[in-house]
């Protein structure tokens, strides 16, 4: 018998809805000695980033998208839903420093 997916989030995105199932999911330990659990990333909602990455993945990116590539697909995604100048882009932008991609 299938179950329902257990949904964390419902995120507009063009017209559709994007949701997250998590029944497979397994609960991890936080990460203290890498370089972002140190770093002040500013904060913004799940759902937001989750519909800048859907978009990055959906519109920006191809299957050889490099990390460098794949930074600036999210910033584009986050400009394109939330402005150039929003806290959204401006976390990406941060978020991406704070592990060494530029």
């Amino acid at each position: 018998m299938r179950t329902s997916p257990t949904l964390v989030s419902e995120v507009p995105v063009a017209g559709t809805v994007a949701a997250v199932d998590t029944s497979h999911a397994q609960a991890v330990e936080p990460l203290t000695s890498s370089p972002v659990a140190t770093s002040s990333v500013p904060s913004t909602r799940a759902s937001e980033a989750i519909a800048a990455v859907y978009r990055a993945l959906t519109v920006h990116m191809t299957s050889s998208t490099s990390y460098q590539g794949a930074r600036t697909a999210t910033l584009n995604a986050a400009r394109d839903l939330y402005g150039a100048l929003s806290t959204q882009r401006n976390t990406a932008a941060v978020a991406w420093s704070a592990v060494a991609v530029s």
